[in-house]
């Protein structure tokens, strides 16, 4: 973890946590415009913020990504903002990025723990961590695709379809990015931030 604490919430912990809640929004932007749902940088960041903090500042940190959009603020993918986004099409699968960065780095943490068994090996320390956003991935898939269904008045297998599969490749692809991202930074920051 880049930032782990067992005190309360610091001044430093906030500042961590809105530092990653600045990424998430700046990565959303990050587009390509295919629909329904637009293929943005928003998971790496979430990925990556799991990955980089521990479980309740990560959770934190995409929530108040969240409540920034829900208030306004065009922090969602395209520039766009407002309780519309969240009660939208897409509306699902933003949802499920706080649960996705706290499962995220809740796997790290484990990872971290387990590190020093003897048993433990550098394999495993790379594996738990991408099976944890992998999970999380499904997690949001399911969330997404149900909430999809249900505003669009639609199957699960058409949500699915059109939500889902196409992505599947590229949120792949992510996961390995912020993995070899969060190893890059871990490795030049350490516990500096």
């Amino acid at each position: 973890m880049i930032y782990s604490s067992s005190k309360g919430l610091s001044t430093k912990s906030l500042i961590i946590t809105a530092m990653f809640t600045a990424i998430i929004c700046v990565l959303s932007q990050i587009i390509i415009p295919i629909q329904p749902i637009p293929f943005s940088l928003s998971l790496l960041a979430i990925f990556l913020t799991g990955a980089l903090l521990e479980p309740r500042y990560a959770f934190l940190s995409t929530l108040a990504y969240l409540l920034l959009g829900a208030f306004g603020l065009p922090v969602f993918a395209g520039f766009k903002g407002g309780i519309n986004i969240l009660t939208g099409m897409t509306g699902g699968f933003l949802m499920a990025y706080p649960l996705m960065a706290f499962i995220t780095s809740l796997f790290y943490q484990i990872s971290l723990k387990l590190k020093s068994t003897s048993s433990w090996n550098k394999l495993n320390h790379k594996t738990l961590p991408a099976l944890g956003m992998v999970i999380s991935l499904f997690i949001c898939y399911l969330i997404g695709s149900l909430w999809f269904s249900y505003v669009a008045d639609t199957t699960i297998s058409y949500a699915l379809t059109v939500c889902v599969i196409p992505f599947i490749a590229f949120d792949l692809l992510k996961i390995i990015m912020a993995l070899s991202a969060a190893m890059a930074i871990k490795r030049v920051l350490g516990q500096v931030i």
